[in-house]
C-alpha cells in the first residue's frame, strides 16, 4: 500500500469507528466500510473474518470497558477529585463487593 492509501485508510477508519464500540456487530460493518474506501483491498476478504468476528467483538468491548475505567481514574486524578485511599480500599475488596456502597457490603 502506498502512503496515500495508508493515510486514507487511517482517516476513514477513524471517522467510521466513532460509536461502533457500543453496538454489537458494528465493528464488522465499520471494517467493511473502511476497506471499501481503499482500492486494492477486496471487500470479499471479509468473508474470512466472519468466523472470528464474535471473538473480535468481545475483545473490542473489553478494551473499551478497561479504557473507560482508566480514563475515569485519570481524569478524576487530574481534576483533583480522586480519593486515593478510597480507591485503594475498593480495589482491595473481593470483586463481588467492589462496586457496592459501604453499607451494602456483606459482613465478613
Amino acid at each position: 500500500m502506498t502512503l496515500a492509501q495508508q493515510l486514507t485508510l487511517l482517516l476513514v477508519a477513524m471517522l467510521t469507528s466513532k460509536g461502533a464500540s457500543g453496538v454489537t456487530g458494528a465493528g464488522f460493518v465499520t471494517l467493511a466500510a473502511t476497506l471499501s474506501a481503499v482500492p486494492g483491498i477486496p471487500v470479499e476478504a471479509l468473508a474470512v473474518l466472519v468466523g472470528i468476528d464474535k471473538f473480535m467483538s468481545e475483545c473490542r468491548a473489553l478494551t473499551n470497558f478497561i479504557g473507560n475505567g482508566v480514563a475515569c481514574v485519570a481524569i478524576s486524578k487530574w481534576e483533583g477529585a480522586l480519593d486515593e485511599k478510597q480507591l485503594a480500599a475498593a480495589l482491595a475488596q473481593p470483586s463481588s463487593s467492589a462496586g457496592a456502597a459501604p453499607d451494602e457490603r456483606p459482613a465478613d
